[in-house]
């Protein structure tokens, strides 16, 4: 998958869990001015997992907050899933 597709899969996650359209590519997803509980995020990394396997958990223990913005986390996605044995693919 490409970077655009891989972002428009985390929107997606973002807006069926919390309701909030992710437009700006530079937007935390889950940053304080979208006024949700943080406790989305784990709902957010589990629907990601469910897509891009496990490895994705791992890429918030190896970057700090701003791996949260929409575009890193769609470029750590891609590097985390291109250094494992499976092609990335949303299922």
């Amino acid at each position: 998958m490409e970077k655009r597709e891989v972002m428009n899969v985390i929107k997606e996650i973002v807006y069926k869990i919390t309701g909030i359209k992710i437009e700006d590519e530079n937007d935390n997803i889950i940053g304080c001015h979208h006024n949700y509980p943080i406790i989305y995020a784990i709902y957010i990394v589990d629907e990601l997992e469910k897509i891009f396997g496990n490895e994705v958990s791992n890429i918030f223990a190896e970057n700090d907050y701003t791996v949260w913005e929409l575009s890193n986390l769609a470029e750590a996605i891609i590097n985390k899933c291109s250094n494992s044995s499976d092609n990335l693919q949303a299922v």
